[in-house]
């Protein structure tokens, strides 16, 4: 009398178990990992976003000069270092960090090249100001991460002409 087998063994049951398990724990592990860099990548717009906005406000500042606006290069380099509220680190550089949201943005402007004789205690000495903003954030895993970016301003001679 032969055996007419029908259905499955408790093994091959186990066996399918396993193999079902990790397809899903993989398929999840993909899931968290898609996630995290759409998270990620959604942070480093936001954060890219926001450094080029800050320095492109310092720009317009220094730019107003020619239309007899109160801003300016002059500006700049004194009543705005008061202004925002920058903080002295030396004769040659001011910082400022703020916090937005999960961001900390931190600002510099520094007398460029550095190392010259120009200082902000003669702002009228000044000829180019180095602007970096470093933006700053914790990302879902809990490290760190920012984005970084300069910009070189230059006094600008306006000659007038009849």
């Amino acid at each position: 009398m032969g055996r007419n087998q029908k259905g499955f063994t408790l093994i091959e049951v186990l066996i399918s178990m396993v193999i079902l398990s990790v397809g899903v724990f993989s398929l999840i592990k993909a899931a968290d990992a898609v996630i995290y860099y759409q998270n990620n990548s959604r942070l480093v717009t936001e954060a890219t976003l926001k450094t080029t906005n800050k320095i492109e406000e310092i720009k317009r500042l220094s730019a107003e000069e020619p239309t007899g606006g109160s801003f300016g290069f002059n500006y700049l380099v004194t009543n705005y270092l008061a202004d925002a509220v920058f903080t002295e680190i030396s004769n040659q550089n001011y910082k400022k960090i703020e916090t937005d949201g999960d961001f900390t943005i931190t600002t510099t402007l520094q007398v460029y090249p550095s190392g010259t004789s120009e200082t902000f205690d003669e702002p009228t000495s000044i000829h180019m100001l180095e602007v970096v903003v470093k933006t700053e954030w914790t990302d879902s895993r809990g490290q760190n991460k920012n984005v970084e970016m300069a910009s070189v301003l230059h006094r600008r001679q306006f000659v007038g002409g009849n």
